[in-house]
């Protein structure tokens, strides 16, 4: 894909992710309503607080894994009418060696039906490496979850994780599938320790994008790593599932989000080091598209586009990188997961081919792990989530089944939509 296409894909990720946001910096508000913005005005309209002393690990704060360290209701943030948030900071774990803190936004009824409420834990897709593009910093932080009306309506919690930090600032384990997986699942444990809500123990697990790469193995970690949780199904939109295919096929995506994997990376595996997972003639664009945003504020989506126009072909040298060939196989979100599995893949996707996924699938049928997987002709990796769109039906039927223990059915079905 040539640069156009990649301003192209970055201009749309703007417009879905932004659209029907509120005004800069905003006051609480009870409504998200109002008259649509049009594409010059949706930049302005949504904004990244910087993290605050909140973010800080208190100095004598509990290592054990989902360890709720601290929460407050949400402030200066906009809401949609009949949510309720709070932000909590908990402790967690990237891998067994690697103690770490997240800090989560809990989204909750205003008034919640009686009981326990069940969970649906949200991995949110790519916006960035650094604490600083975490969606928990937003003046509109819910505006990325799909479907937030019927998920109040039906009487749910949203537990959305920003993933894990071993140190302040960053980088989070991005696309490392147990670090990711570890700080959804310990988001979970800590918000069930929060004096404001009575949370059941029974989860299902959004997720889009990386964040359905993440889904998948939270899936796979669940059972091991949280067996005092219950995951009742897992569902992945356009998922990240088999990074290595996706980026050989996608260059303009390994151009854009190389930088980001091999930063991670790095800090995480000892046998990958940023210059050496990062192409020669990308290595000094890539220096600085790790230190930038892809969502807010729009300059940076921006910056990294022209970044990526300054060298050819991609970022990363996973070509002549035997380790780092290695890591993205690791991380292939191949183990068995015992839960009901949604993948939901639109057929007009660029960023996540079709065929990649439909690979994935194929490959995880054979293994014998059941799934369902639903593809939807003419929607791409934006539209597939917006209002509106078939998913949206059927996500909320198929999880209002898992929750009432609705039995699925055996081996894999494919659903055309």
């Amino acid at each position: 894909m040539n640069i156009a296409g990649l301003r192209s894909i970055g201009s749309a990720m703007l417009l879905v992710l932004l659209a029907g946001a509120g005004c800069n910096r905003p006051k609480r508000a009870s409504s998200e309503s109002g008259p649509a913005p049009t594409p010059h005005e949706i930049p302005a309209r949504i904004t990244a607080h910087a993290p605050d002393a909140f973010y800080d690990p208190p100095s004598d704060m509990s290592h054990q894994p989902g360890a709720l360290l601290r929460s407050e209701p949400l402030k200066d943030v906009i809401l949609p009418a009949g949510i309720r948030g709070w932000r909590i900071l908990y402790a967690t774990t990237v891998d067994d060696n690697t103690p770490a803190t997240a800090v989560a936004t809990v989204f909750a009824p205003t008034d919640p039906p009686a009981g326990p409420r069940p969970v649906i834990a949200w991995e949110h897709g790519t916006t960035g490496l650094l604490q600083k593009c975490m969606p928990s910093l937003l003046s509109m932080p819910s505006k990325g979850i799909p479907w937030r009306d019927r998920i109040v309506m039906a009487g749910w919690v949203v537990i959305a994780t920003d993933y894990s930090f071993a140190e302040k600032g960053g980088p989070h384990p991005y696309l490392i599938g147990e670090g990711e997986a570890r700080a959804t699942l310990d988001s979970v444990r800590a918000a069930r320790q929060m004096a404001d809500l009575t949370l059941d123990k029974h989860m299902v697990v959004w997720g889009y994008s990386q964040g359905g790469h993440a889904a998948l193995w939270t899936g796979i970690v669940g059972p091991r790593y949280a067996p005092d949780l219950k995951i009742l199904g897992v569902v992945a939109i356009a998922p990240a599932a088999n990074i290595k295919n996706i980026l050989a096929m996608n260059v303009a995506m390994d151009k854009r989000f190389g930088p980001y994997l091999a930063l991670s990376y790095s800090r995480f595996y000892p046998d990958i080091t940023f210059e050496q997972a990062v192409r020669p003639e990308a290595l000094d664009a890539a220096r600085q598209i790790v230190n930038l945003c892809d969502f807010v504020p729009p300059e940076d989506p921006e910056r990294i586009e022209a970044l990526a126009a300054t060298f050819d072909g991609p970022a990363l040298a996973t070509s002549s990188n035997k380790a780092l060939q290695g890591r993205l196989e690791q991380n292939t979100a191949d183990g068995s997961i015992q839960a009901p599995v949604v993948i939901a893949q639109g057929l007009s996707d660029i960023v996540v081919p079709p065929s990649a996924t439909d690979a994935y699938v194929e490959e995880r049928c054979s293994a014998g792990q059941r799934l369902e997987y639903w593809t939807f002709a003419g929607r791409d990796h934006f539209t597939i989530v917006q209002p509106g769109t078939p998913l949206e039906e059927l996500l909320i039927t198929w999880t209002t089944a898992r929750f009432a223990n609705e039995p699925q059915p055996s081996g894999c079905v494919h659903k055309s939509f």
